[in-house]
């Protein structure tokens, strides 16, 4: 029998006589004119990360609040040259970024990373609108200032869909117009420099979803103040942002996945450092995470790029830990090496607090970030990391990766998800998963330590209660003290003579504690009795109160 790479082997050394090119048709680049985008958030994030690659400053996002019938993204980059809107829409076409020739990597004037590859960003507002118009200011390579203002008229209506592809062979190989588009030069104004996008041709669908989640609650609540926002509506206390409901989760959304810097002071946000413990503080793993999460923010603060949405400036919003009355951790991921001889470098934090679920739950999993961009939110599988995903433990775990280096070739095009089956994926996910068996293990040893502490200060708390009661009960004449009997005696004894109740403390399961109780009332109930009834009465009496105090 042949092997899979005899089987390679001969394949690759027949000459075959007949051969060609693969072909996509017109149709299948038309149908991504439909729609590339999962949300509303990730089609603005993409004209923000356009307005950051154009080295602007600020990019202001409006939508008409609370109408929804007009859209806008203004920035104040350095515009888009004609030359460069003629080779969009005119000759080579969307998707002909020349952003990285020759291997450029990063902008112009700020020394930002790129994040556009392929030059298909602009199709993210089709998604919310039928046509638009840009105008764009700019200098030229003479320093000469120079404008145009253009429309784009997108024909979606006139795509066919794919159960019609399948139907008509014709459709396959017809040349499909999406559109329509159209410019006039204008006079270069200063202080217009930049790009910006506007619609009134907004479509109902975007329209009726965010107009559709602003009730009564919403619109006399909504503040146009990013902490308003979250005490009011994104409080740590919240279950899921989900039920926000769309607009509100849109700015949520766009605020996590932008290249901004986080909130307010950076050893509180995103991590509190004042939760942790000072011995914890102290280890290896959380002085390398921690110093990374401050240079993280360093850079993006040192960018100067922000984002005004609806008038609300966005920052990320992350505080963890989530919720009160926790055992935080914090570890650290790093890697930097060739794979497939071809660079991957990323490195990033991962935080656990034991024993309550992250919230909200949108911040449970992994964070990738490409370039400071968040690919898809928080992944609460953790790239598929099957050995504790179906645990209670994997809820407790939040945490961020920054890729500097590689992975882009695993980015499918609309910006949101990775082919899991690229190289430097499969490297990235794999040293995820051996980092999060170690942080697991961790965590499983912390959450056993403090439940078993928490179960003696009750058994201690518990027993200072029975004592309690017995002397009240006997009014001070019988003693309720502690001694190791051994396992194979009972858990009470009683001692007549000295009037004592004694509680072997080397039965200490939760079975034990309660059959202690029961005896303690008994005996109780004994010594302190005249009568048979008067002993049942006190007994029974003396059960629901040591019970009660026990559970």
């Amino acid at each position: 029998m042949f092997s899979i790479n005899d089987h390679f082997y001969m394949i690759s050394n027949i000459k075959l006589q007949n051969r060609g090119n693969i072909r996509v048709t017109n149709v299948t680049t038309a149908l991504l004119c439909r729609g590339l985008y999962r949300n509303a958030a990730t089609a603005f994030k993409e004209l923000v990360s356009n307005a950051y690659d154009a080295d602007a400053t600020i990019v202001r996002i409006d939508t008409n609040y609370p109408e929804f019938d007009f859209i806008s993204c203004v920035d104040n980059g350095i515009g888009m040259p004609i030359e460069k809107f003629l080779r969009f829409f005119e000759q080579e076409g969307i998707g002909s970024s020349i952003k990285r020739k020759g291997g450029k990597a990063i902008s112009d004037v700020s020394q930002r990373p790129l994040i556009g590859r392929l030059g298909i960003g602009m199709l993210a507002v089709g998604q919310l609108c039928h046509s638009f118009e840009i105008e764009s200011h700019y200098k030229d390579d003479n320093g000469e200032g120079k404008a145009y203002r253009a429309e784009i008229i997108l024909e979606d209506e006139g795509i066919p869909k794919r159960d019609a592809i399948i139907q008509n062979e014709d459709l396959k190989t017809k040349e499909i117009e999406v559109g329509k588009w159209s410019y006039e030069l204008i006079d270069y104004d200063k202080t217009k420099t930049g790009f910006r996008i506007y619609s009134t041709d907004v479509r109902q669908t975007f329209r009726r979803e965010m107009k559709s989640s602003i009730g009564e609650k919403e619109f006399t609540k909504i503040s146009f103040s990013l902490s308003d926002l979250h005490t009011e509506f994104y409080d740590k206390a919240k279950k899921s942002i989900r039920d926000c409901k769309p607009y509100l989760e849109t700015i949520w959304e766009m605020s996590i996945l932008c290249p901004l810097p986080y909130y307010g002071e950076i050893y509180e946000y995103p991590i509190n450092t004042a939760s942790f413990k000072s011995s914890h503080r102290k280890t290896g793993d959380f002085s390398k995470a921690f110093e990374f999460i401050k240079e993280r923010q360093q850079k993006f603060l040192n960018e100067k790029f922000r984002v005004v949405f609806d008038g609300i400036e966005l920052r990320r919003f992350v505080q963890l830990p989530t919720t009160d009355d926790v055992f935080p951790q914090l570890f650290f991921i790093e890697f930097d090496d060739d794979v497939f001889e071809s660079r991957l470098k990323f490195a990033g934090y991962i935080f656990a607090q034991i024993p309550r679920a992250i919230r909200p739950l949108e911040l449970n999993g992994i964070q990738i970030r490409l370039r400071g961009v968040g690919i898809g939110g928080y992944d609460s599988t953790f790239l598929k990391y099957y050995n504790q995903i179906e645990t209670i433990r994997n809820k407790w775990v939040s945490g961020e990766i920054f890729v500097d280096d590689g992975l882009e070739s695993a980015l499918n095009i609309d910006r949101d998800s990775f082919n899991e089956h690229d190289e430097h994926f499969k490297k990235l996910q794999s040293s995820l998963h051996k980092e999060l068996d170690d942080v697991f293990n961790q965590i499983d040893k912390l959450a056993r330590k403090r439940s078993e502490g928490k179960r003696e200060t009750k058994q201690e708390e518990s027993q200072k209660s029975m004592q309690a009661i017995v002397v009240e009960e006997s009014r001070g004449k019988i003693k309720l003290v502690q001694q190791d009997m051994g396992k194979d005696k009972p858990n009470v004894e009683v001692d007549k003579k000295q009037r004592k109740i004694i509680l072997n403390i080397s039965k200490n399961k939760k079975i034990d504690a309660i059959i202690k109780a029961v005896m303690v009332a008994y005996y109780t109930a004994i010594l302190t009795s005249n009568t048979e009834e008067q002993r049942d009465r006190k007994f029974h009496d003396l059960v629901k109160r040591i019970l009660g105090e026990l559970v």
